[in-house]
């Protein structure tokens, strides 16, 4: 894979045309007095428009450059100031304005058609973005502040060096689905806010809106509870509920919604605590998967804490696993089908829609129809869309990076190719997966017979290390889901120059932002990055 100076880092749009230009090695790719002609393919934003055409020599922005919008949108004003640091670099600007050029880019103009900033599964994110060469100001008009943060982050992508790529540009864009989604599995291996924050930014460099937080599972509760303290009274690692408050909040800031995941009745070894005091009964000895009880303790303690738990979360939606469960003398399938409907049935009467795993549809038969299908492992939204349920994409061939060796390629893939026209609207999006089996002290935090790759990293003085192996494990592989989920093409073959170097630019816009994603012409996994290993702490 190809290595990039530091100025193509920040923008992709100008690392490809650079590349694309035989002979060149001006190291930030088209100088600000470049008078070629742009063609279409060469303009190239991450994830792809939907719409896109540039012509004209690179035109400077103003030194008096400013982001402008009538909107009193907090959030977008926010994103602005944001924004401002990474495209605005004053002494590039003047060193590459002449007084006697044409008169350059003084501003970008901001419309939002809708001042509110609810966020939900149906908000829109379509924007479109114009320069042209008649005029000073740039133009971005969005139905959402969310559309105009993403339209940001296009125009970010289009400057380089104090220059926008080109004199006219047309851009109109909108995300082919509605979840695009990362999920980081906190009920084995801990995410410190801050590493949790520092997703979050990226997920909005690549214009993904939800974070699938995985927070119950066989190593821990992770989630602060008034009502049931002893949950995380021995928890290596929780998150207080003003720290969930506020990591809600600044996901949202960034037009992302944060979906809670307490994954029951199995892998629930993290319920443990709440066994001796009759709040719940596990199946067997292993307590691994919860017992639908005759007294009906399991499912009231869960309603109470799901309950609890749905006022942290703003989200409509809440997932509760229902993956891998088994059968026992105490615990038989009809009784895991019956704690799993009454939770089903249960979340709607306090604002939430279910979200399970695939096993709730195909393995215990327990989803009702308005149950969201989470397919993972042996089932596709191409069998879940026919029976009327609502679908998201996680496949584990093609979007589990927690395996180190899966090749970037394979995340991009089409996630509606077997699903029917008729049935497309139930395909919400889909996901990619960091789950932290590997970080596990023991394997999957009770099996004392073996430890995982990284088993050092899962004591929190390792918290430095753990944050710097996970990132450069989602990064920049996630880079290509994203694509996938915003506008995936067919005739973009992940293998050919053209996407390498496209990835290669697109993780360099990472590293421009701080993000700690793998380098390009490097190798990482969960011990070692570019050959070197993680300190321990």
């Amino acid at each position: 894979m190809p290595s990039f100076p530091v100025s193509c880092a920040v923008t992709l749009a100008m690392c490809v045309i650079a590349l694309s230009e035989a002979g060149r090695s001006t190291a930030g790719g088209v100088d600000s007095d470049r008078a070629a002609e742009i063609s279409d393919n060469q303009i190239f934003v991450w994830p792809l428009p939907q719409k896109t055409s540039a012509s004209g020599p690179a035109v400077p922005l103003s030194p008096a450059f400013k982001i402008r919008t009538t909107s009193t949108s907090k959030r977008l004003q926010q994103a602005i100031e944001r924004y401002t640091k990474w495209i605005v670099t004053f002494p590039a600007q003047r060193d590459a304005f002449a007084p006697e050029e044409p008169a350059a880019v003084a501003s970008l103009q901001i419309t939002v058609d809708s001042g509110t900033e609810n966020l939900t599964s149906s908000t829109s994110y379509a924007y479109n973005l114009s320069v042209s060469i008649a005029s000073s100001i740039a133009e971005l008009q969005s139905d959402t502040v969310y559309g105009a943060m993403y339209g940001l982050e296009t125009f970010s992508q289009l400057v380089v060096n104090g220059s926008l790529v080109a004199s006219t540009i047309a851009i109109s864009d909108a995300p082919v689905y509605g979840h695009r989604g990362l999920m980081i599995d906190t009920g084995r291996r801990f995410f410190p806010p801050a590493l949790v924050m520092s997703l979050l930014d990226s997920m909005s460099y690549m214009k993904m809106n939800v974070l699938h937080f995985h927070l119950s599972d066989l190593c821990r509760f992770s989630v602060e509870s008034v009502l049931y303290p002893q949950l995380t009274a021995t928890s290596n690692g929780f998150y207080k509920q003003e720290e969930i408050v506020e990591l809600v909040a600044y996901a949202k800031d960034r037009g992302i919604r944060v979906i809670p995941e307490f994954d029951v009745p199995g892998h629930s070894h993290g319920f443990v605590p709440l066994a001796a005091s009759g709040d719940v009964v596990f199946c067997s000895d292993t307590r691994k998967q919860l017992c639908n009880d005759e007294k009906n303790r399991t499912i009231s303690t869960l309603k109470h804490l799901f309950t609890e738990m749905a006022t942290l979360f703003e989200d409509e939606l809440f997932h509760i696993g229902c993956d891998e469960t088994g059968t026992t003398a105490t615990c038989p399938l009809s009784g895991t089908t019956a704690l799993e409907q009454e939770l089903l049935n249960f979340l709607p009467t306090i604002g939430r829609t279910a979200v399970g795993w695939e096993e709730v549809l195909f393995g215990s038969k327990a989803a009702t129809p308005k149950t969201i299908i989470d397919t993972w492992s042996r089932h596709d939204a191409s069998e879940t869309t026919p029976q009327g349920f609502f679908t998201i994409e996680s496949s584990g061939s093609h979007f589990y990076v927690n395996h180190a060796t899966l090749p970037y390629t394979n995340l991009w893939t089409d996630i509606s190719a077997k699903v029917t026209e008729s049935n497309l609207h139930l395909l919400l999006g889909g996901e990619f997966s960091m789950w932290s089996d590997n970080y596990c002290y023991i394997t999957q935090c009770y099996i004392n017979s073996s430890k995982p790759v990284a088993s050092w990293m899962y004591d929190r003085r390792q918290d430095s290390a753990f944050a710097a192996s996970v990132t450069a494990m989602i990064w920049p592989r996630g880079i290509v889901a994203a694509g996938s989920f915003w506008n995936y093409q067919s005739a973009m073959d992940p293998k050919s120059v053209q996407f390498t170097n496209a990835y290669a630019a697109a993780n360099q816009h990472l590293l421009s932002r701080d993000i700690a994603s793998c380098p390009s012409k490097c190798t990482c996994n969960e011990l070692t990055q570019c050959d070197k290993p993680y300190p321990h702490s």
